[in-house]
């Protein structure tokens, strides 16, 4: 599939990337053109990919992020959103658009990029640590709180922050192709898993490695068994909460049939 991945250019482009907010998210936290353009003009990253081979060229998926400020003082991109159109998924589109922002964010000097997920979203998990070589070591209560009100209805908006250092040796080497992301066997060699049941108490961390297990699909979990759903928040923020201040970090992911592995590691 020809996909042309550029900087946004043109004002009529800065609109497309409102509608393809909106074909994925609907209403909810649409950046508006003029604010994509304020910040892309100051130091941000705005980048399309295009059909190259459909009429007009149209953008399928996007990224949006600008600068910021690490907590050691050290500037940093922040990359707020990726998207791209539903029938164009599965295709490595996104998995694109984040390595052309790395690149951009090389090019200006930056040594860290951060994002935020959510921990419950395999898919996602898979693509920042595995693939892109991201680490998370900070976890967010409901970052789009307040927490709900009825939990029977929705989930608390808990997200992982990840840290994505551009040029350490574990993000050039995926960037070469020279990594292979593990399996779910690999992983249950390598660690224990601390949470077999999300209605059991997780095993305290403890050792060099340990593992996390999340639903492999929370949205159909959601669809049929919205308890389970709900246990498994609660179940992985108490244990990532707990793990991240002893001192782990999530370095690594993979499915494993019905579930998605995350592994952690001290330092």
């Amino acid at each position: 599939m020809p996909i042309e991945i550029r900087p946004i250019e043109t004002y009529a482009e800065y609109m497309d990337c409102e509608a393809l907010q909106r074909a994925t998210w609907g209403e909810f936290g649409v950046v508006p053109h003029h604010l994509l353009i304020t910040a892309h003009k100051s130091g941000g990253i705005c980048l399309g990919a295009f059909d190259t081979d459909a009429p007009g060229a149209p953008m399928v998926g996007f990224v949006f992020g600008f600068l910021g400020r690490a907590e050691d003082g050290r500037l940093k991109h922040t990359s707020h959103m990726a998207a791209v159109l539903p029938a164009y998924r599965n295709a490595r589109i996104g998995e694109r658009l984040k390595w052309a922002q790395r690149d951009h964010a090389l090019a200006q000097g930056l040594e860290l990029m951060t994002w935020t997920f959510d921990p419950l979203i395999s898919r996602n998990a898979r693509l920042n640590l595995a693939k892109l070589g991201a680490v998370c070591r900070t976890y967010l209560r409901n970052a789009y709180g307040p927490e709900p009100e009825d939990p029977a209805g929705r989930l608390p908006s808990d997200r992982f922050r990840v840290d994505w250092w551009l040029a350490s040796e574990r993000v050039a080497a995926r960037a070469a192709g020279a990594h292979t992301p593990p399996t779910g066997e690999a992983l249950r060699a390598a660690a224990p898993l601390a949470n077999p049941d999300p209605f059991a108490p997780p095993a305290l961390p403890e050792g060099e490695r340990l593992l996390i297990q999340i639903p492999a699909d929370i949205d159909a979990l959601k669809e049929r068994d919205m308890p389970r759903a709900r246990a498994w928040r609660y179940q992985v923020r108490a244990l990532a909460e707990m793990a991240f201040a002893a001192g782990y970090v999530a370095t690594d992911c993979a499915r494993d049939g019905e579930v998605g592995l995350y592994l952690l590691e001290r330092g």
